[in-house]
Order: C-alpha cells, then structure tokens, then sequence
C-alpha cells in the first residue's frame, strides 16, 4: 500500500498538483497532511482519494492540451 501510496504521489506532482494541493487532498482524505504512521484503514482512503484526483487531472490535460 505504502508504494501504491508513493507512485500516486509522484503521478499527481507529474500532473501539475502542487505539494500544498496533495497535502490538501491527503488532509482531506484522513484529517492529516502526511501519510508517515497511517494505519492500513487510513491508507486506503488516502489512495482513493489521490486515485480520484489523479483521474481528474489526466481528464483535464487530455482535455485542455489539444
């Protein structure tokens, strides 16, 4: 989970998602802005969330980079 956790991040920084809006996201995921001691329950969330959000910004390049 943790590399799972790591790729997206990396995706989401090649995307264009500044490291205040990933932190954003993890914080709105699991209440906090950093995934050092999560839990696996924690984890998960924070991976759907960064999956959505990585969904959003390859929608938006495929869209807007014509």
């Amino acid at each position: 989970m943790e590399q799972r956790i790591k790729q997206l991040l990396k995706r989401l920084a090649f995307l264009g998602y500044c490291s205040f809006a990933i932190k954003s996201i993890i914080q709105e995921a699991i209440g906090k802005d950093s995934v050092v001691e999560i839990d696996f329950t924690q984890s998960v969330e924070v991976v759907k969330h960064l999956e959505f959000y990585e969904q959003l910004g390859a929608e938006f390049n495929q869209v807007y980079s014509k």
